[in-house]
């Protein structure tokens, strides 16, 4: 008898162990099937499920300012909830402002590639937003809120950036109205019965308070998909709790009236709004991102603690934001991670999940191997950058693929280095003791910034056998607002060569109906833009000669204090030939933009999307009087960072 019940508890034993394996494969197969790499391959994503997307994004939420990261945090059960519901990601890194965010976010890459630094005219057509990802694989997709992502022109709207249908705002100035005249320079955000839009139509006034207005459209809308039964995807972003702090007042008479206090308020409503709108969604159906665009401002507490630094900063608690996925019963819950992610992963992994093959130029990479391995992610380099016109410098920071060191320049100035191993909050400045990571860092800040800048646009032959044709990243590629470079190889000219059509010049290069560089016989080069004329007596027609158009057209800004200024300049074999900082131009309409850039005469054309300038430039910074010295001496001195014309000439003419 004892061999017999020991023989069956063997067996039963057996039994177990083969229907745990059985298991567990299965289990494990689930999760291979979801560990798809960095190009997002989508091979059989989780269970089949073609879930629904709700992605909440919350404007200047510091890294301090929920309980979900924090015990000192403030107090956002709603927020921490989801956070214990899904993958928490504690070293996530966004952008320092609103705007490269939100491009980062809605495109998958840098936000330098669009020419966003901050600011930008659009994300280009080549780089389908995560919106037309969706909408293209059948999924309803839908905007609540702040847009944000470029809005100078009808074509960079929301509605033809993916979106079925939007309810929101362009950008947080349009909540007081339409931009005008008289009130520019004098409006400011707000709260209380904004104006807000519906599928692009005219503002109109909506009575009550802006995140509850926001939280209601969406709290509806997501009823009405749910029941219409087809996949959805709903972008909801919050102005909360960025400025000016205005919370209800059913949530301002709970906390002290201070700063603080109203700013606490302000990010309860928030956390109440969060959710209202989790409240009505089909979890089981539904993965939930929920996100912050860049650090707090600091203005009312310390929103970023434990990291120094603050929105529009190029420090760590600039960038340090929330991010939280969430996917119960297909993504773990309760679960942290400490590696480096980017904003830019957000786009790659929502496409996974949805099985759509990523984009292979995209910056982000999928997350769904962090959810369910332990393992260390792969280094992340990663450079930011702001470019201010009115001193042509460059504020950046970088990251270095190990993340251990950060280098980081205010205004152009010479960078610090702060080794985040030894002090995580980012606070103490190493760089004098460290001069060799500060040169290499620099190095490798000034690759990932040239990279960025330039455009693959596309090459065709024209209607002459000598002729070039460029096209696409049309707002970027014409000289139309922002930064822009044409970098042109032209020469040698053919032996004998006349002028076609009867001209008295050479036509060079252009873009129909906006500019043209012409050769004139005894004369040399002149590039007509606008109501301007650039000239170079040294041009060469018996050699290659590297030719560099740049420029910068600064549009009028929302809350300016001064008139803009634009500049023009012409550079050719690394030298500055002319400049004018006084173009008078109209931006492209959409047909110009459209039309190609062409090159004659067997010549070659390299674009990038930013300004280039050289220490022999003059230099006439636009700042308040007792800090113009300041400026001009360190340019003097060659200890600004500005972006080096030399880019751009090494490239042409080898």
């Amino acid at each position: 008898m004892p061999e017999t019940r020991s023989s069956l508890l063997d067996d039963k034993q057996s039994i177990a162990i083969i229907l745990l394996a059985i298991l567990s494969f299965a289990w494990l197969s689930s999760v291979t099937e979801l560990d798809t790499d960095a190009a997002g391959t989508t091979e059989g994503s989780p269970a089949a499920v073609t879930p629904n997307i709700l992605v909440i994004v919350a404007d200047d939420l510091g890294y301090d300012d929920t309980s979900a990261l924090n015990s000192s945090g403030l107090p956002t059960a709603n927020i921490r909830q989801l956070a214990q519901e899904g993958v928490t990601y504690r070293r996530h890194y966004a952008d320092s402002t609103c705007t490269p965010s939100r491009v980062a976010i809605l495109s998958g890459r840098d936000p330098e590639r669009s020419g966003f630094r901050p600011v930008g005219s659009e994300i280009p057509s080549e780089f389908l937003t995560i919106a037309e990802q969706l909408q293209r694989a059948g999924y309803s997709t839908n905007l609540t809120g702040k847009w944000h992502a470029g809005e100078e022109r009808l074509l960079a709207w929301p509605q033809h950036k993916g979106f079925d249908h939007w309810f929101g705002f362009l950008n947080q100035w349009e909540l007081a109205g339409e931009i005008t005249e008289a009130n520019k320079g004098q409006r400011r955000p707000t709260y209380h019965n904004p104006m807000l839009r519906e599928q692009g139509g005219d503002l109109r006034k909506f009575e009550g308070h802006l995140t509850d207005i926001l939280t209601e459209h969406s709290v509806r809308k997501i009823e009405e998909l749910q029941a219409a039964g087809k996949p959805w995807f709903l972008y909801h972003a919050f102005l909360a709790p960025h400025q000016p702090i205005q919370p209800a007042a059913r949530f301002a008479d709970r906390f002290p009236d201070t700063p603080e206090g109203q700013y606490t308020a302000l990010v309860t409503q928030l956390d109440e709004a969060v959710g209202r709108i989790l409240a009505v969604v089909d979890r089981e159906n539904t993965l939930v991102v929920f996100v912050s665009d860049n650090g707090g401002t600091n203005s009312e507490r310390n929103n970023n603690f434990p990291f120094f630094g603050k929105k529009n900063e190029m420090y760590e608690g600039s960038f340090r934001t929330p991010l939280i996925i969430s996917w119960p019963g297909f993504i773990p819950q309760g679960r942290t991670v400490d590696e480096v992610v980017m904003n830019v992963d957000i786009y790659p992994t929502l496409l996974a999940a949805a099985k759509i093959p990523s984009p292979p130029d995209l910056d982000g990479r999928n997350l769904w191997p962090s959810f369910f391995h332990d393992e260390v992610l792969t280094g992340r380099r990663r450079s930011w950058e702001v470019y201010s016109a009115n001193v042509n410098t460059l504020s950046y920071s970088f990251l270095a693929e190990s993340g251990t060191w950060r280098l980081a320049s205010l205004q152009g100035f010479s960078p610090s280095l702060f080794d985040l191993s030894e002090s995580p909050s980012g606070d103490m400045d190493v760089a004098g003791q460290n001069p060799v990571p500060v040169a290499e860092l620099t190095s490798e800040f000034w690759r990932e910034h040239w990279r960025k800048s330039l455009l693959a646009v596309s090459e065709s032959p024209g209607a002459e056998a000598s002729q070039s044709l460029y096209s696409g990243f049309d707002a970027m590629r014409t000289p139309h607002r922002y930064g822009f470079s044409l970098g042109l190889e032209i020469g040698p000219l053919p032996a004998g060569a006349t002028p076609s059509g009867g001209l008295p010049f050479h036509l060079l290069a252009g873009q129909e109906g906006l500019w043209d560089l012409r050769f004139i016989p005894g004369h040399g080069l002149e590039w007509h833009i606008a109501d301007v004329v650039l000239e170079d007596p040294y041009f060469d027609p018996t050699r290659c000669n590297a030719v560099i158009l740049t420029g910068y057209f600064q549009p009028k800004a929302h809350l300016g204090k001064r008139a803009p200024q634009s500049t023009i300049k012409l550079y050719s074999s690394g030298f500055l030939r002319d400049a004018s900082s006084d173009v008078s131009y109209s931006p492209a309409d959409d047909g110009q933009l459209q039309s190609p850039t062409y090159v004659n005469y067997h010549g070659r054309a390299r674009f990038s999307n930013i300004m280039l300038s050289s220490f022999a430039d003059s230099y006439s910074p636009r700042v308040a009087e007792q800090f113009a010295d300041v400026y001009t001496s360190l340019y003097r001195e060659q200890k600004l960072t500005i972006p080096d014309v030399r880019m751009m000439d090494a490239e042409l003419c080898r």
